[in-house]
């Protein structure tokens, strides 16, 4: 193996995931459970821990849920359990939708801050963190910037703004949510500056993964599930899409992640070899992703005309996308 990169890559035989209960941190875990022997430790809200859910997942005897509250200091006591754990998943987030206040989003750093250093306290070998792709949705509507022009190492350009002023109103602009993701992105990588050598970081922008099938047919142009734009009415119509909607619905669909995608990229972020040392980029770039004991990748699906570039997703995931929002 190359020097410059980590040697501890081997797969991970306990995985922490906060959020474990939330939609993506579930569908890893049953994942991670019919392909891997992995213990799973499940660090959820105690306000959002479901009897139901939680009942048929304990059933498992590979998996423990922990309920913690992230945002408190006491949490640090319950995080001691990090010691004997090999890997964490941090998808944890007080709203993670892009309407997020700024107090939530606040909080949801507050989340992050407390796991990351306690993942470094306790030499936890591998971090993922589940950021964004709206820490980059300022490019939404730049016409100087085409297919596959979005790299991980492209400045940041947090927010994603609808068109339509009805959209945004009740969909929000993300940029709460989105400060918070690139906030923790700043500390994984000062992090791995210093600890890089036993604790790396891998950080994935993800594209939008919804609950249960995710299919592209239920996607909409508020970059949020569908409920929200009937303002809590489920079961009425959707309504009519403005020439705004119509827009933002291609930009929406083009940051399509499928549940494959998702799986697969989360799958290889736990094995691969992180470097140990910086590349020239990460050396002189401010907005290098890959330096010492961290890397920053973009992670969607390959939607046709996306500005997405997944040129390093491939390269160092290994993983070829051939999900289409549009076929």
């Amino acid at each position: 193996m190359s020097n410059s990169t980590s040697s501890n890559s081997g797969t991970p035989k306990t995985i922490a995931i906060t959020g474990g209960l939330g939609n993506l941190g579930t569908k890893l875990c049953l994942h991670l459970l019919a392909t891997t022997s992995h213990k799973i430790i499940l660090l959820e809200h105690p306000s959002f821990i479901s009897d139901t859910k939680a009942a048929a997942l304990q059933q498992n005897p590979l998996v423990t849920i922990v309920p913690i509250d992230l945002g408190q200091p006491s949490s640090i006591k319950t995080l001691e359990l990090l010691k004997d754990v090999d890997a964490v998943v941090h998808f944890s987030a007080v709203n993670p939708y892009p309407n997020a206040t700024w107090s939530e989003s606040a909080q949801s750093m507050d989340h992050t801050f407390m796991i990351f250093q306690a993942a470094v306290l306790h030499r936890v070998r591998r971090v993922i963190f589940a950021s964004s792709n709206h820490v980059m949705g300022g490019y939404k509507d730049d016409p100087l910037y085409g297919p596959s022009s979005i790299t991980p190492s492209s400045d940041p350009r947090v927010g994603t703004i609808p068109l339509d002023p009805k959209t945004l109103a009740i969909s929000g602009d993300a940029m709460g949510y989105a400060a918070a993701k690139l906030a923790g992105e700043r500390l994984a990588m000062t992090l791995a500056c210093v600890y890089g050598d036993t604790t790396s970081f891998v950080v994935l922008r993800i594209g939008w993964c919804q609950p249960g099938e995710n299919l592209p047919s239920t996607l909409s142009a508020a970059g949020s599930p569908p409920e929200f734009l009937l303002e809590g009415d489920c079961e009425a119509a959707a309504p009519e899409q403005s020439e705004g909607d119509k827009k933002d619905e291609v930009w929406f669909k083009q940051m399509w992640l499928s549940n494959k995608d998702f799986l697969s990229y989360f799958e290889k972020a736990l094995e691969l070899a992180v470097p140990t040392i910086d590349t020239v980029e990460g050396a002189t770039s401010v907005h290098g992703n890959v330096r010492k004991g961290f890397l920053l990748l973009n992670a969607m699906s390959a939607n046709a005309g996306a500005k997405w570039n997944l040129e390093e997703t491939q390269k160092w995931l290994g993983v070829v996308s051939c999900d289409d929002s549009f076929q």
